[in-house]
């Protein structure tokens, strides 16, 4: 392990050890960092995407999928999560995606952590607070506050929680942390730290670094986590920043717009010869 190595390891020393898949044996290493309630499983039909011409880690992060709980959960420690998890999985040089909750893990790494950054592409989130911790918490508190008995099947669980949750594409990415074990459902993601959390991850850590590699961010123009206010603020922290918005879509971008969100992303990658995409 080179120095760098070794030092990022020291500043890792109490982060968790991420849960990731990986696609793809060849090519530069791209990261990518899912949103709040997500998991690396929701991004795999983009990474196999990219598989010819890249090695794909899709990791978990903290109190999510298949990584361990942990009763903090702040930009701060999720970044180091993942520095950790470049550091074992030896990484260099990575082009890091992160989308909403993982977009602003992302920008907290290129910010800390730049030397281990070739690229930084952000999906629908700025680094500022959000006002949105009633809409966040009710999704926490539908969850959470309903009972799982042993004889439920998960279509009756599912019709239970939609009474709460009426919207059915939420409602489906939700239902995907729905897990059962020895004949139990149960939440695999860690709902107590995530709502203790809650007002730290609706806020950003404010910082005075300045990343100078190339970055895209991409954003839903009927989305409302992107808007032009914002976007001084991401020019001053990422100077080298090209801001897309992609049209007829929210905050899933990568599934609603799923052809116009990675043609955004392979002209990107071709404009700073990060790698020809065919």
């Amino acid at each position: 392990m080179n120095s760098l190595g070794r030092q990022n390891s020291q500043s890792s020393a109490k982060a968790l050890a991420l849960f990731s898949r990986k696609i793809g044996e060849t090519g530069p290493d791209f990261v990518v960092l899912h949103g709040l309630f997500g998991s690396g499983k929701n991004w795999r039909t983009f990474a196999g995407s990219l598989e010819e011409n890249f090695q794909v880690w899709t990791p978990d992060a903290r109190n999510h999928g298949d990584s361990p709980h942990a009763d903090l959960m702040s930009y701060q420690e999720m970044a180091e999560d993942v520095v950790r998890f470049f550091v074992e999985n030896e990484l260099e040089n990575v082009i890091l995606l992160g989308h909403s909750m993982g977009g602003k893990t992302a920008m907290q790494i290129a910010l800390r952590f730049p030397e281990m950054i070739a690229a930084l592409i952000v999906v629908d989130i700025a680094p500022v607070f959000y006002e949105n911790y009633h809409e966040q918490f009710k999704l926490i508190e539908a969850m959470r506050e309903l009972c799982l008995p042993d004889k439920m099947s998960r279509s009756d669980i599912e019709k239970k929680l939609a009474l709460k949750i009426p919207e059915k594409r939420l409602l489906s990415f939700l239902m995907t942390n729905l897990i059962c074990i020895n004949g139990q459902f149960q939440w695999r993601i860690g709902l107590e730290q995530i709502a203790a959390g809650m007002p730290e991850l609706l806020n950003y850590p404010e910082m005075k670094s300045v990343f100078k590699g190339p970055v895209q961010f991409i954003g839903g123009e009927n989305s409302d986590y992107l808007k032009s206010k914002y976007h001084g603020l991401i020019r001053k922290h990422f100077p080298e920043s090209r801001i897309t918005m992609l049209k007829n879509c929210g905050h899933w971008l990568h599934v609603e717009q799923p052809v116009a969100f990675q043609k955004t992303v392979n002209e990107f990658l071709r404009y700073n010869n990060l790698i020809l995409i065919r």
